[in-house]
């Protein structure tokens, strides 16, 4: 047993010799000097921890001058830079409610006002429980048209502290005849009690189907696609007065010829925030 002990000793000490002889040699050949100093040793191990540690940094995906931060032992969160805004969405009823939304500001006003014009018929992806009113359990939002691409101009009136819209008819009549309205039919006429004209079920306007019984007149269309302008520019007016400060009075305008006269006086010129 002894023996194989010593075996190994000088097996290593053999190994560590010729280890030291490469050494001397390969540094001979690198600096022409034939003894190694403390000099060279000492930057050597020097650069090869160095390397070590950062080789260690990049296989753990991390980022080594999170050490420079005290107490930090965790990634860093991702910044996030939307800020919150007041969208308001409507029942179809003529009812809204104001929910909170994170949105990418745009730095520019003109901007900022077109985002908002896109927030207000955008999908609802919000949770109604949180609003905290009183008519979050019974309020079912619908879909609002989407009327940004028919907005030609706006003019900011710092004076009077006014918004003025000028609208594009002709994108909003093609907008509200591509609304998709909710299934309707009559009265079966066997004595239930069902209103003219009722909807068949609750689906939100933008899931209903398109199928349109006799009963339903070109006129009535018109006039049930009004409905759903007059709530859609409602929360415009709502969401863009409480997200643009100072602004507090709304005008709209609509260029143009009106291919059907009937019930476009009902739509609001003019809204001021209370």
């Amino acid at each position: 047993m002894n023996t194989q002990i010593q075996k190994i000793k000088s097996l290593a000490i053999e190994f560590g010799d010729q280890c030291r002889v490469w050494a001397k040699y390969f540094y001979k050949l690198a600096t022409g000097e034939s003894q190694i100093t403390p000099k060279f040793l000492f930057t050597f191990f020097s650069w090869f921890c160095l390397l070590l540690f950062f080789s260690f940094f990049m296989l753990a995906e991390q980022n080594p001058f999170r050490l420079l931060i005290p107490f930090e032992i965790y990634s860093f969160p991702s910044y996030d830079r939307r800020s919150l805004v007041t969208v308001y969405i409507a029942n179809g009823e003529g009812e809204s409610l104001a929910v909170s939304r994170k949105l990418l500001i745009e730095e520019n006003k003109h901007d900022f006002l077109n985002q908002l014009v896109g927030e207000i018929s955008a999908p609802p992806y919000f949770d109604l429980s949180k609003v905290g009113n009183e008519k979050t359990g019974i309020f079912s939002p619908k879909k609002q048209l989407d009327i940004r691409f028919a907005l030609r101009q706006v003019w900011f009136r710092e004076a009077s502290k006014t918004l003025v819209f000028d609208w594009n008819v002709a994108r909003l009549e093609a907008v509200m005849e591509a609304y998709r309205l909710p299934k309707i039919q009559s009265s079966t006429g066997d004595g239930e009690d069902e209103a003219t004209n009722a909807p068949t079920d609750t689906d939100t306007y933008y899931s209903g189907g398109s199928e349109i019984t006799q009963l339903e007149s070109d006129d009535v269309l018109h006039m049930r696609r009004l409905d759903a302008l007059r709530s859609t520019f409602s929360v415009l007016n709502q969401t863009i007065l409480a997200n643009m400060e100072p602004y507090n009075r709304i005008e709209h305008r609509f260029m143009g010829e009106f291919t059907r006269k009937n019930g476009w006086e009902t739509i609001p010129k003019e809204f001021v925030k209370e």
